[in-house]
């Protein structure tokens, strides 16, 4: 396969996995779609966004998305960081994400507040649920009550802008992740309500949903997906897609 045919691959099926998730529209908004891009080559993802319009870029390692952003960086591109962010990497980041999805505990939050002091920047931020609560995944407690007084909490870091939560729900069969989507779903809209008086909380992004298991998310009520190995793997098998 030349790597002109590779780029129209992927290109087409970016284009078909949005063509699905606009018909999964969410309070009048519909769901965004976050093109995962680690591991990929930089020359690769160069030639996919000269045939893709504004799109979301999502990485998962600081220093691998930092060499991407600096090589790369066209102004229709925004950058989400999605993987786990350890506080001796914030530093480096500065104001290179338009979205942290992945704030998993308070001594994170803690370090990013104090870096964008710093810097005079705001960062905009989800706060990673653990729903699977079996230790494998980083995150919050899924316990509504928790997290009611958490965003209270969180509102008084003036320099981080909490837009909604994260989710990595089990990785198994899609159709057996229902309830735990539906369950994030359940969490976000309980806490939506504690948010009407809040300055720098609110819940309007709910990011679930991965290339195995997207639709099920979706009709759960995910607005954000996050999508890798479905547009950029021919083997990969999706009957959804």
């Amino acid at each position: 396969m030349s790597d002109k045919e590779q780029v129209q691959k992927i290109v087409t099926r970016y284009q078909k996995i949005l063509s699905v998730i606009s018909k999964y529209e969410q309070y009048g908004q519909k769901p965004k779609l976050v093109l995962v891009t680690k591991n990929r080559p930089i020359e690769l993802i160069m030639s996919v966004l000269k045939e893709i319009k504004k799109p979301i870029l999502g990485e998962n390692r600081v220093s691998e998305a930092l060499e991407k952003i600096e090589k790369i960086n066209p102004n229709n591109v925004t950058w989400h960081f999605i993987g786990h962010l350890q506080r001796n990497k914030i530093r480096k980041i500065g104001d290179k994400f338009s979205l942290i999805q992945s704030i998993s505990d308070i001594p994170l939050a803690d370090e990013l507040q104090k870096r964008a002091a710093k810097n005079d920047i705001q960062i905009n931020c989800l706060l990673q649920i653990d729903i699977c609560e079996d230790g494998t995944k980083f995150g919050f407690p899924a316990k509504k009550d928790y997290l009611k007084g958490l965003i209270q909490d969180l509102n008084a870091r003036t320099n981080l802008k909490i837009k909604g939560l994260m989710t990595i729900a089990p990785f198994i069969s899609s159709d057996k992740t229902r309830p735990y989507f539906k369950r994030m779903r359940s969490i976000f809209d309980a806490l939506a309500d504690k948010c009407e008086s809040l300055n720098n909380v609110e819940m309007k992004i709910l990011s679930m949903g991965m290339s195995n298991d997207y639709i099920t998310a979706l009709e759960e009520g995910s607005t954000m997906i996050r999508i890798g190995s479905a547009v950029f793997n021919d083997s990969h098998s999706n009957p959804n897609t």
